[in-house]
């Protein structure tokens, strides 16, 4: 497994069901990475949405109530959604779920396509994911959250949607650690997430939070070369 620490949800209206679930991700995650989360209903587990973000969520369909399904197109509008395996009786669900469910898995479930799901859903929020070592311990930040880095004092800040993190990394690693792409230095001192920029002149750059970063008239054309290949990407 990846070095990450990640928040995980598991959902069933079954008590056995969900018991064996846990016993069985806990059994996956031999390094002890996963913050497994259980819930006995959909209405529990989107109301903890509203609180956590979950990485990855492991939902049984056919629950009374709120199904797993319903659960699962009301997370897709929000942007932050966990990465969702659907784990049910039949795939009778799979045709309206495509789209919204990241993987399914039938009942009763095996460790085999357990962990390959589970893989393939920590490949998935490792390559949307920035990771970062602070004191001993794996930092995972959404690539979406961040939107700049900047040089200050003698660390690099970076500013998330919610906190920043004090880094002892240099731009330059960092610039190669990111996604090729989505990311672009207007000046030596910052890097500034594409996918967060306002405007831009060639004096400074407006991110949709408000913060305005210096451009430097050297970097500018190059800063506006990697805007548009992102925005025609």
């Amino acid at each position: 497994m990846k070095d990450l620490e990640l928040k995980v949800a598991i959902c069933d209206d079954n008590p056995e069901d969900l018991s064996e679930l846990r016993r069985m991700l806990m059994e996956y995650d031999s390094e002890s990475k996963l913050e497994i989360s259980e819930y006995s209903s959909a209405d529990d587990f989107l109301g903890a949405c509203e609180k956590v973000s979950f990485d990855i969520a492991l939902l049984d369909i056919e629950m009374t109530g709120t199904n797993g399904y319903e659960a699962a197109r009301i997370l897709s509008k929000d942007e932050k959604h966990p990465i969702l395996i659907f784990v049910t009786q039949s795939l009778k669900y799979t045709v309206c779920g495509y789209g919204v469910a990241f993987r399914y898995l039938v009942k009763p479930l095996t460790m085999k396509s357990l962990g390959e799901a589970m893989d393939s859903a920590i490949n998935e929020v490792s390559a949307n994911s920035f990771i970062m070592n602070i004191d001993g311990v794996s930092h995972v930040v959404r690539m979406n959250d961040i939107y700049y880095f900047e040089v200050y004092s003698h660390s690099t800040i970076l500013h998330t949607a919610d906190e920043t993190f004090s880094l002892r990394y240099p731009l330059k690693e960092i610039m190669d650690m990111l996604p090729q792409g989505y990311f672009a230095m207007p000046h030596r001192s910052y890097i500034v997430n594409l996918n967060h920029v306002k405007s831009f002149s060639m004096d400074s750059v407006k991110l949709t939070n408000g913060v305005t970063i210096l451009m430097s008239r050297r970097k500018f054309a190059e800063f506006n070369s990697r805007l548009v290949k992102f925005i025609e990407r």
